[in-house]
């Protein structure tokens, strides 16, 4: 099992003789090619007896923003707090963070600037640095940095990623605690790609027990404001060890999470991809969970079809899709041979509903250039389907006509093809 940082025992307990050291430009690994997305999580006690020390740790490092917590305990030193991270730099061998010590901390510490590197190697190791100001927190992020505390992680462990973005549908994060007798921790990322490649990791611990493992997640799926995943507990447990669990997290007021024991691995994955009623459920009494979805197909519409009267038919071949958070899209490919009118356009606005869907675009080239056309289709079940559109005055006119419906101005049977639309 992989270990995690080993850290702020000398600066917790005595940080007048912390020295910030200087920033030096350190190298990453190859990026991914495209849009990337990475994470770090993790878990560890630090030191043992009545000096150990707990850190555990849950973020996202993405272009749009940076997003995490971190939490940290050290019972002799009185010394507890949660902290949001102001940037995360993710790799697959490690990972940089920044965040301040929060007011809610012991005045010794409020306020500092932390800059953390972390290597996930065998053992784990971390180290950090004081930051003076947030921007060379940044800089030292970013760029990387020669740290001036460093250590090998006693118990516990960490695991970073940095991975493509494309396809992901959503994912999650959380750092957490919950229960009381057990008392509880979850640590965890998870990304949602669909059917063929999620991916993430969680980190479990019993705070009443030595128990505390890491176990990849190889089914994932984020909904709305919940996420379900699934994982076997790995070798070294004796008791657990083979065990299939599902997971469910969600946002909420409070945050929750909650599992069920499996009767497999491929329950647990079923238990996940349909949706389940976890047999332990617990309301998180410290720290944040974070759903985020990302592409929510809400329906889709496709099409090859002729219509119009002889001497004037027109073709249209079309595929659009609705989603939610994120922006529609697809193309529709438009010919009237008689007005010598042809184009392809890629759609702005799409609704779909049970059999009817509607969309609208620019035309964007020949003599109709800049013409705004809105366009409902509809799929007829035991008859010929139907098409029709108007002109709308500008975009967005249309995205009203789109969002509200509309009897269109041209109507037409269709005469020959076929449309389909589809609701998930």
């Amino acid at each position: 099992m992989r270990k995690v940082l080993t850290l702020l025992s000398a600066f917790l307990l005595g940080l007048s003789g912390l020295s910030m050291a200087p920033v030096v430009a350190m190298a990453d690994p190859s990026p991914i090619a495209g849009p990337t997305i990475g994470y770090a999580v993790g878990d560890a006690v630090l030191g043992t007896g009545g000096s150990a020390q707990h850190l555990t740790f849950s973020m996202i490092d993405r272009s749009s923003g940076d997003r995490g917590t971190v939490s940290y305990a050290n019972a002799s030193a009185a010394v507890a707090y949660d902290a949001s991270v102001m940037a995360v730099r993710a790799t697959n061998t490690g990972a940089r963070f920044a965040y301040t010590i929060p007011s809610t901390a012991p005045a010794s510490v409020a306020g500092l600037i932390i800059v953390w590197q972390v290597k996930d190697s065998s053992p784990d190791t971390a180290a950090f640095s004081v930051a003076a100001t947030p921007s060379q927190a940044l800089t030292m992020v970013a760029s990387g940095f020669t740290p001036s505390n460093s250590y090998t992680v006693s118990n516990g462990g960490l695991d970073t990623r940095s991975t493509g973005s494309t396809g992901l549908r959503g994912y999650a994060f959380g750092n957490g605690a919950f229960g009381t007798s057990p008392r509880q921790h979850l640590a965890f990322a998870v990304l949602d790609y669909g059917p063929t490649m999620d991916t993430g990791v969680a980190f479990y611990a019993n705070l009443d027990s030595s128990l505390l493992y890491e176990a990849a997640t190889p089914v994932v799926r984020v909904s709305y404001a919940q996420a379900r995943f699934a994982y076997t507990i790995p070798a070294g447990f004796p008791g657990l060890s083979g065990l299939p669990l599902a997971w469910k997290v969600a946002n909420g007021a409070p945050d929750s999470a909650g599992f069920s024991v499996a009767t497999s691995a491929t329950a647990a994955a079923a238990m996940v991809n349909a949706g389940f009623t976890p047999t332990y459920a617990y309301r998180l009494t410290a720290g944040d969970i974070t759903v985020v979805q990302l592409y929510l197909l809400l329906g889709h519409a496709t099409g090859g079809v002729w219509f119009g009267p002889a001497g004037a038919s027109q073709q249209m071949t079309f595929q659009v899709s609705d989603y939610a958070w994120t922006a529609d899209h697809g193309y529709v490919s438009y010919r009237n041979l008689s007005a010598a009118v042809a184009y392809r356009a890629s759609v702005h606005r799409v609704r779909v509903t049970p059999h009817v869907a509607w969309f609208d675009y620019v035309i964007p080239s020949g003599s109709l250039k800049g013409t705004v056309v809105v366009w409902k289709v509809v799929d007829v079940l035991g008859g010929p389907d139907q098409v029709g559109f108007s002109v709308a005055s500008s975009l967005t006119t249309a995205d009203s006509m789109v969002l509200h419906g509309f009897t269109p101005t041209n109507q037409y049977t269709v005469t020959h093809g076929n449309l389909t639309v589809h609701m998930p």
